[in-house]
């Protein structure tokens, strides 16, 4: 039983006291600006609605949702969703309400509820209507819940039948009760809006008779103890932990205000049909609703995080709630909207960072939020969205925060061409959700920004255009503040890089469309911090769209016993043992973004770039190789400074194929045991193994569909000596349908996993060189890759494709060093850098890129850095013509037809041609410029005729 002191405490949190929870009161300059609000919101307010919208704009909304287009296929959706219900309800207004969780039984209608090791442990008190039912637990599980149609109704013990037709008991039904209970809410809001804007009652009554059975349940039942502080609590009514109200996490505890939204649309209707038991106890609408409401608003103003995606999921759960109450002046304690918005808009507590301290967490330069994509993204949505309906209330957070804009656009680099986000860190990909742009658009378009509109715009048109997002099923909040579409043509995105130093993550785009696109993904780890992961230093791969190459997330929930393998290293592409987490170096990078920019600026080259990135003993350089407008391929070269290595290779496939360099599959047996590189092993199934030193090819394919052509990843290895080669069933990626095509190794699938293990044979000197072609109906272009020689510290690979037009007889030179000396695997091939590539086609020179490094030449076309610097450089011919692009001063050295000694190398500005100071060599018949910092720029051997 709770103390008489915890009893106290409960008594001043029903009255809406807030100090009684630790909130400070407002004073200063914070009262003063308190103040201010409620003047500027004075009018604001007065007739129900007033969240979202008011009957001033009726008039306009009801035009915008029968003048055709998206918002009237939108509203029609809602209405195609409500109005079977509400007509079901006419005659049976048991079925909606026997849907809802409660403690329905006599004598176990708690009032109050214990939990023990963040589960249900029992309940006490007896209340004189059914209370409404808490989850029986923290943790979810699979468990979830089927179409309303088939739910159980007036299940006394809390038993719920889950999608699977199958009935669980209360104790293992997750987080079945919660989100029962917020879809029926869900379901009065969308009704109590229908009922505002048709006038018609039997909305009206759906909406009210869900309202008032939730509010009478959830009045007379006090929010849950935790004697034993599994929550991190107190355990009583105190301020700290993370419970909230009606759920064990506070950032999970959204009914108050989904109800208050109802409450809103709703008012007049159910001031004017109270429900029995109100009159009963003498307890009017307001007073009842304010009460409840209050207590969802104190609990969460002292619970969940101070910072963070907590911090903002907090005030999304209570910011409705706070909205609907009445000005301050409406109540004895001083204490209403005005009072409550505060505490988002201005004032910073212990338990909650109000907003100008939010923005502060947002990075300066890159726009990105602190932590992994999954709540990054949901963060400034948020935010955005809380914005709509402050600025009611007479705050404008958008108008002197450009940061939400920019924390809303940088959600680009991290998409990739199907619109999908890239997984990292605690998050599954898929759409990131579009929330942020439609405010944005709404409120650019309102104040007459046509810049910024028509910036926002864009990215939704470019979503639209690739099928990730739709505006004909928009929400309701959509419904009332959302905007047209400006017409305009949807855009490319040309960003070839982008690199976030505080996740440790970059991203390689060449293109950014679904069939020719590349793109890759480099990224270290994080010990848990920020929901970032100690996956290793590693990589994910694209082909058609997809993340080919993915990071496993297949897990339920962080409880689940397989996130270990998700979050770590074996679910990742990388090597193990060694490095999981820690900083990282970026040794190089081309394109690199500037100091001051999450993304390029200017690039070398249309056809290569790459990075090099060290993690304690580990130092990968991945790079991207285009071999025409629709083919290209990865480059990966993994070092690791230990005699013993596993190198992890997940992708999307029905089945993986092994071979020789020959094409002849390996000769695979059972494997008994994988070992115990990393504890994670133990998710791997049915090892198949051999011992091969020689060259490997490997090929993941996923089946073709109606949907989705066949996909393949095709793989080249070079050999090493100590090396067996084992192919494993890994978990499935997702459990997500639309991040793999046609959800293939979606869990319980399995992922086809390539296992490389080199021993006694330290792959520092010994690397994992491979090349990686995606590739669509079998059309592959790769033919042959093979290793020129080179060194401990030096590789350099030969890659023949073929093909049609670029592809005809092509061959690439890849050029990798980690000692900065000069290497010369060929004739004629010198190379002093990190990271290189010649192309030619039928042996002509197609371009030069020496993407970091001192000198690079393929006969008699040479690059050289003029000055004692790495510079990034490139020599690219189109038909006739040559241009070349530099990050700093070069020396670059070309053919001369004619006298090389009268011959000068001219380059091209903005006035016309320039000479350089050039040098001839007659004996080879070239000749060498000296040339400044550029772009793209034409060049050419001028050869003056003799006068």
């Amino acid at each position: 039983m709770p103390s008489n002191i915890a009893r106290r405490r409960l008594l001043l949190l029903a009255a809406g006291g807030g100090l009684a929870l630790g909130l400070p009161p407002l004073t200063g300059t914070v009262q003063a600006a308190a103040e201010a609000l409620t003047e500027a919101s004075a009018d604001a307010g007065s007739t129900h609605p007033w969240i979202y919208t008011d009957a001033s704009e009726k008039g306009a909304l009801t035009a915008k949702i029968t003048g055709g287009g998206w918002a009237q296929s939108s509203y029609e959706r809602i209405k195609a969703d409500i109005e079977p219900l509400a007509d079901r309800h006419s005659s049976d207004p048991e079925w909606i309400l026997s849907r809802m969780s409660m403690y329905r039984k006599e004598g176990q209608r708690y009032t109050q509820v214990y939990v023990k090791k963040q589960n249900f442990d029992y309940g006490e008190g007896d209340a004189p209507v059914p209370t409404l039912r808490f989850d029986a637990t923290r943790g979810w599980n699979s468990n979830k819940n089927p179409p309303l149609e088939k739910r159980l109704a007036y299940s006394e013990d809390g038993s719920m039948v889950n999608q699977d037709g199958v009935t669980v008991p209360y104790a293992q039904t997750g987080h079945m009760i919660r989100l029962n209970n917020q879809e029926i809410l869900d379901l009065a809001q969308r009704s109590a809006f229908l009922h505002w804007i048709t006038g018609e009652e039997k909305y009206a009554a759906f909406a009210s008779d869900i309202y008032w059975q939730w509010l009478l349940g959830v009045y007379y039942m006090k929010p849950m103890l935790d004697p034993t502080k599994s929550l991190g609590g107190a355990g009583g009514y105190e301020p700290g932990g993370i419970c909230g109200y009606y759920d064990y996490e506070v950032i999970h505890d959204p009914m108050g205000g989904q109800a208050a939204v109802v409450y809103d649309f709703l008012y007049e209707y159910l001031d004017a049909h109270p429900h029995p038991h109100a009159g009963q106890i003498g307890k009017g609408l307001k007073e009842l609703s304010t009460e409840v409401f209050k207590r969802f608003i104190d609990i969460g103003l002292v619970r969940g995080g101070a910072t963070g995606n907590w911090n903002i999921n907090g005030f999304a759960c209570i910011l409705p709630a706070i909205l609907a109450l009445d000005p301050d002046s409406g109540y004895a304690d001083g204490k209403g909207r005005d009072h409550y918005l505060a505490y988002y808009t201005t004032t910073t507590t212990q338990y909650h960072t109000a907003l100008p301290d939010i923005l502060t967490e947002y990075d300066k330069v890159t726009g990105l939020w602190h932590e992994s994509p999954l709540y990054s993204f949901g963060t400034v949505g948020s935010l955005l969205d809380f914005a709509v309906p402050v600025a009611r209330q007479g705050t404008d957070t958008i108008a002197d925060n450009d940061m939400l804009r920019r924390a809303a656009l940088a959600i680009g680099p991290w998409l990739d061409a199907r619109g999908n986000t890239v997984v990292f860190g605690d998050g599954r990909g898929g759409s990131p959700g579009y929330t942020a742009f439609e405010r944005l658009l709404t409120y650019y378009t309102k104040t007459g920004d046509t810049e910024h509109a028509a910036q926002v715009a864009e990215v939704l048109g470019n979503a639209i255009e690739a099928g990730q997002y739709t505006r004909d099923s928009l929400a309701l909040l959509d419904i009332l503040v959302g905007v047209d579409l400006p017409t305009a043509g949807t855009t490319t995105s040309d960003v070839r890089t982008a690199y976030s130093p505080h996740h440790r993550h970059i991203t390689m785009k060449n293109k950014n469309d679904v069939v020719s696109g590349l793109m890759a993904t480099v990224y270290g780890g994080y010990n848990g911090d920020d929901h970032l992961n100690p996956n290793g230093l590693a990589i994910q791969l694209y082909g058609q769209g997809w993340a080919l190459s993915p990071n496993c997330k297949s897990y339920e929930s962080y409880t689940s016993a397989d996130y270990v393998y998700s979050k770590g290293p074996a679910g990742a592409n990388t090597i193990v043992p060694g490095y999981t987490h820690g900083p990282v170096t970026v040794n190089a990078m081309e394109p690199p973004p500037p100091a001051d920019s999450f993304v390029n600026t200017t690039q070398i080259s249309a056809y290569a770039q790459f990075t090099d990135v060290t993690a304690d003993e580990k130092r990968r350089q991945v790079a991207i190789i285009r071999t025409s407008d629709t083919t290209g391929y990865y480059v990966d070269v993994f070092r690791s400074d230990q005699d013993d290595n596993d190198y992890i290779h997940h992708n999307l496939g029905h089945r993986l194929t092994l071979a020789d360099a020959e094409g002849r599959a390996l000769d695979l047996a059972a494997a008994d045991d994988l070992g115990t590189m990393v504890p994670a092993y133990t998710y791997f199934k049915n090892p198949v193994a051999a011992p091969h030193d020689g060259d490997l090819r490997a090929t993941w394919t996923v089946d073709a569909s109606d949907a989705n052509p066949r996909i393949d990843m095709r793989m080249w290895m070079l050999g090493q000596e100590g090396r067996t080669v084992y192919r494993v069933d890994g978990p499935g990626t997702t459990i997500n349908t639309n991040v793999t095509p046609n959800a293939v190794n979606r869990a319980p699938e399995t992922t086809p996993t390539l296992i490389v293990r080199q021993r006694s044979n330290n792959a520092a000197t010994a690397p994992f060189v491979s090349v990686f072609e995606p590739a669509a109906d079998g059309a592959r272009t790769v033919k042959e890759v093979t290793r020129l020689g080179g060194s401990s510290m030096f590789t350099a690979l030969r890659v023949r494709s073929d093909g049609t037009g670029e592809l005809r007889d092509r061959v690439e030179y890849v050029l990798s060093s980690t000692d900065g000396e000069a290497h010369a695997p060929r004739r004629s091939l010198d190379f002093t850098g990190t990271f290189g590539v010649v192309s030619t086609n039928n042996g002509r020179l197609g371009y030069l890129y020496l993407g970091s490094g001192r000198d690079l030449r393929h006969r008699d076309h040479r690059i050289t850095a003029d000055g004692d610097k790495d510079v990034s450089a490139g020599l690219a011919r189109s038909r006739d013509e040559l241009r070349y692009s530099a990050s700093a001063g070069v020396r670059v050295t070309l053919p001369c037809e004619g006298p090389a000694h009268r011959a000068r190398i001219a380059y091209e500005t903005k006035g016309g041609f320039l000479f350089a100071d050039t040098t001839a060599d007659p004996a080879a018949g070239t000749v060498t410029g000296r040339l400044p910092a550029g772009h793209d720029v034409r060049i050419k051997v001028v050869t003056p005729k003799r006068s």
